[in-house]
């Protein structure tokens, strides 16, 4: 449906509140939105005569908007390579906006895009209301090594480094990565996105190697830092995920491989996770329905899922703060309206719905750094508000199958 602009108070009703924090649920909530904001939240009803809209979703349950802490938003249809030749930039434009709505119509008010020059303009463009879409905060392209993940192998040099679709940034030396940085956030980048690791996606690379030296990430570091940008990283194996938290960076994404040392290093240094744990199905799937994967990537996906689950459990049994992020990037299994997949697969791999709910709420809006404005339902809070057909604490499915009423800053664009 069409958004509708809030101008006035707005008073929700429904049959318990999960603000997000991990509390007890609050019976029969009334969150009262005024403008982009939150006002109150009270337990109670709507009183009579109200000066205000009143929208009663009778027996739904209420929640903060869910979160994608890592997307790629680009466009993309395929795994095939033969994409960037053969489709047009203006329809991979095109394609991407469609996600951004379909991630909102999913439930998920804000993502972050850890890697697509297509992303800066979406965030833009959703900021200013030309395309509807969750808040979204981009990093534009991949700071990655000459040879490292992202980087796409199979291609001349000049290639990567021209082409308006290229997903990464070539730099070697801490010159160079101070200079990339600096050209990202030209660009009006949000956050800063590093390889530090090989991964699945790069040819030539495997998610055990190490790539970037510590002084080049600490070079990279040190500049976003300068700037006020935090500083993911893709990270799968633990010399790239032990080499990132010693040199600085804020995230990690991935950490298939950790071991007790990286989590007490995360856990000293506050360091959130996203483990993008939904691809362990998407792996899993892909044995039986390899589409249009190369071999070398099948190959690295089924040496993961021996190692998956085991670095997930042992991350939530220690405490590490995690992030929801199933990086998808629109193709056929990673659909850009199944973010949450990630909370889901969370459930399924040892976390306990609660957990995940605040994971994919409050924890996922502090790893992207916007915690005090986001995340949580709660007075003072931007309005963001998903209302659900049951209650995900019992079925957390329901993220997925069981949305049906979604405002963002004040403005309701679902409400079934």
């Amino acid at each position: 449906m069409t958004a509708s602009t809030i101008t006035q108070r707005t008073f929700i009703a429904g049959q318990i509140l999960l603000d997000g924090n991990g509390g007890s649920p609050l019976p029969s909530p009334v969150v009262v939105a005024e403008g982009e904001r939150i006002v109150d939240v009270y337990s109670g009803s709507v009183p009579e005569g109200v000066d205000g809209q009143v929208i009663n979703l009778g027996n739904a349950v209420l929640m903060p908007g869910m979160w994608d802490a890592h997307c790629h938003i680009a466009g993309t249809r395929s795994y095939s390579a033969a994409d960037s030749f053969v489709i047009p930039h203006d329809l991979r434009v095109l394609r991407a906006a469609e996600d951004c709505n379909k991630m909102l119509q999913a439930g998920v008010t804000g993502a972050r895009d850890c890697g697509s020059t297509i992303a800066l303009s979406l965030a833009r463009g959703i900021r200013e209301g030309t395309i509807p879409g969750p808040h979204l905060w981009a990093s534009g392209r991949i700071i990655t090594q000459t040879g490292g993940h992202g980087d796409a192998h199979y291609l001349p040099i000049e290639m990567v480094q021209d082409s308006p679709d290229s997903m990464a940034r070539l730099a070697d030396g801490p010159d160079e990565c101070r200079k990339a940085v600096r050209e990202m956030l030209r660009l009006g980048a949000d956050f800063i996105k590093i390889a530090t690791s090989g991964g699945v996606g790069s040819e030539k690379t495997h998610p055990l190697d190490e790539r970037y030296t510590p002084v080049e990430i600490a070079a990279i570091t040190d500049e976003a830092h300068r700037f006020g940008k935090l500083v993911a990283s893709h990270a799968q194996g633990a010399p790239g995920v032990k080499n990132a938290l010693r040199n600085g960076v804020d995230t990690i994404e991935h950490g298939y491989y950790i071991d007790d040392e990286c989590i007490a290093l995360m856990l000293d240094r506050g360091t959130y996770f996203v483990p993008t744990i939904a691809l362990l199905n998407v792996f899993k799937a892909a044995v039986a329905r390899p589409l249009d994967m190369p071999p070398w990537r099948l190959r690295k996906q089924l040496e993961l899922i021996a190692v998956m689950e085991t670095s997930f459990r042992h991350a939530v049994e220690s405490g590490v703060r995690i992030a929801t992020g199933p990086d998808y990037f629109g193709a056929p299994m990673r659909a850009h309206g199944d973010s949450p997949d990630e909370p889901i697969a969370m459930v399924q791999y040892g976390m306990s719905p609660a957990a995940a709910i605040v994971a994919t709420t409050k924890t996922s809006a502090e790893c992207v750094g916007v915690g005090k404005e986001y995340g949580t339902v709660e007075k003072g809070k931007v309005a963001d508000v998903i209302g659900l057909c049951g209650n995900p604490l019992e079925d957390i499915t329901l993220l997925k199958h069981g949305v049906r009423f979604v405002m963002k800053t004040g403005r309701v664009y679902r409400n079934d």
